[in-house]
């Protein structure tokens, strides 16, 4: 089923508004109306009323009540205030009902049409009330006439219904006239309204607005990174998954600074500064952060920070130094490789095949004995192959290297445990090698032994060796005497130690070489299984 396509926005803030605003006037203007129409009906009640009292107290109207008939004078009096005040009728009458006048000359002594006058000829009573006449429907007002404490007779002053709608009419219009001119005031504010609010949505609909809100919430939790975002005050306003594993509930509204005291965004909300790869301390770990402020047009409204512990970026790191060393030795044994297929191709050719044949077997036998030697060592076919390759690349480069042990490892079936130690002697063998360059004698002895659960690696070069107190500096990361960016395999090979639960020790004099003995438990094979 085809679904409906919704209005936009606009519009429906418009329809709303003035939907809203209609029932408001229209309610506003019904109560007014009413209101109106009772007070133009008061009003002229009062004025039918006035007349009917200042008249019942006149001396002309009692004198004529007790002569029994209203002289010229009097009836011209009283044609002239009805014209005067648009009265429909003014009529005088005796006790029995008997008109002493009327607008119409003929109807004068008859008896007053309507059961309304009983109250006032039987009773005494003041009273207004709506009738039909001889003249029509009105709106009457009596009023008993007294002399000298007696009821002589009555007055009933009247107006026309019609002439009470019109005027009703007349005070309403206004109220029409301004309720219409209110809506349009109000379908022009909301016209107005609706575009101000579709520019403060950058013209989108609230379906894109909450769909990019699902789309931005997906990929902040989709960031392996922990993301804090904050104010321009430096409170917590968004994290994401990681941020909330990390820092812990319930820090939305938090400053910062109390949940982070050693992460500072002054810069980032003051100076518009952007700090990236920052480390900063969080409890016992050390992160990786990135500070950026976040600006919507000139004007700096917070702070993004992203952050990642660092062990996991040394992790990554171990793994590319390991990748490093993999393809070096990749590349040695292509060029060994290649320089053998050189020699058995040029042996070939000259058809020296007896040559041939001892060269092969010599091939042989050095793979062979090299894979025997370190095989009486190291029992794991993967570490034993390695090692048997940075050997040979070693002797190649001119390093004696001599094999020690009393026991040998055994197979190593965690991986994790078998990463640890390639990446350790691989790089101590490096180290060791850039120590001996330009030196006369180049000599490495490899020692490979265990002590009950815990294995165990020694080696001794002939190299320049170095001053104990220079250590620490050396096991940063990042130092060393081969240039920029070196001097990570030093610091990676003693983090990896320490994260397989093992101990490490240097021994080294300036000119006499260094010894280097790493020690890792083998519990952790046990665990891997």
């Amino acid at each position: 089923m085809k679904r409906k396509k919704k209005w936009p926005l606009q519009y429906r803030v418009m329809i709303y508004a003035m939907a809203l605003l209609f029932g408001t006037l229209l309610l506003a203007g019904i109560l007014i109306a009413h209101s109106q129409a009772n007070q133009a009906r008061q009003s002229l009640e009062d004025q039918a009323v006035l007349s009917a009292s200042h008249l019942a107290e006149s001396p002309m109207v009692i004198d004529a009540l007790r002569a029994g008939e209203a002289d010229e004078e009097l009836r011209n009096l009283l044609a002239k205030l009805r014209v005067e005040n648009n009265l429909l009728y003014i009529v005088l009458m005796d006790m029995d009902g008997i008109r002493l006048t009327h607008p119409t000359p003929e109807r004068v002594g008859e008896e007053f049409v309507g059961e309304d006058v009983t109250g006032v000829l039987e009773r005494g009573l003041a009273y207004t009330s709506e009738e039909v006449g001889t003249l029509g429907p009105s709106m009457r007002a009596f009023r008993p006439i007294i002399d000298e404490g007696e009821q002589i007779g009555a007055i009933s002053v009247g107006i026309s219904t019609e002439r009470i709608n019109n005027y009703v009419l007349q005070s309403q219009r206004i109220v029409f006239i301004s309720t219409g001119l209110s809506l349009l005031l109000g379908a022009a504010g909301s016209y107005i309204l609706a575009r101000r609010i579709k520019r403060t949505l950058h013209d989108l609909e609230p379906e894109e607005i909450s769909q990019r809100l699902q789309e931005r919430e997906a990929m902040l939790e989709s960031v392996y990174e922990g993301v804090i975002a904050t104010d321009n005050k430096g409170r917590i306003i968004v994290t994401n998954r990681t941020a909330t594993a990390t820092l812990g509930p319930h820090t939305i509204g938090k400053s910062l600074e109390d949940v982070w005291p050693t992460l500072s965004i002054h810069e980032q909300l003051h100076d518009g500064e952007t700090i990236t790869d920052n480390m900063r301390w969080l409890g016992n770990v050390q992160m990786i952060t990135s500070r950026t402020p976040v600006t919507v047009g000139n004007e700096t409204v917070g702070a993004l920070i992203t952050f990642r512990d660092r062990s996991e970026l040394d992790r990554v790191l171990e793994r590319l130094v390991g990748v490093e060393h993999y393809a070096q030795q990749l590349r040695l044994q292509t060029h060994e490789f290649m320089n053998k297929l050189h020699i058995i191709g040029a042996m070939v050719h000259t058809e020296s095949y007896a040559e041939l044949k001892d060269y092969i077997e010599s091939l042989a036998f050095q793979y062979q004995d090299g894979v025997n030697e370190i095989g009486q060592h190291v029992k794991d076919i993967t570490l034993a192959g390695y090692i048997t390759n940075q050997i040979g690349r070693l002797k190649n480069a001119g390093v004696t290297v001599t094999l020690h042990g009393e026991t040998s490892w055994p197979v190593l079936h965690n991986t994790e445990l078998l990463d640890g130690w390639i990446t350790v002697i691989g790089n101590a063998l490096d180290n060791a090698y850039e120590a001996m360059i330009g030196r006369n004698e180049k000599t490495m002895d490899l020692t490979f032994d265990r002590d009950e659960d815990t294995l165990v690696f020694l080696l001794e070069d002939s190299g320049k060796g170095f001053e104990v107190t220079e250590l620490p500096w050396l096991l940063k990361k990042g130092v060393s005497s081969k240039g920029e960016h070196r001097g990570f395999g030093l610091a990676i090979m003693v983090e990896t130690i320490t994260k397989a639960g093992g101990t490490y020790s240097f021994e080294s004099t300036p000119g006499s070489g260094t010894a280097f003995t790493a020690r890792i438990p083998l519990h952790r094979q046990e665990d891997g299984k």
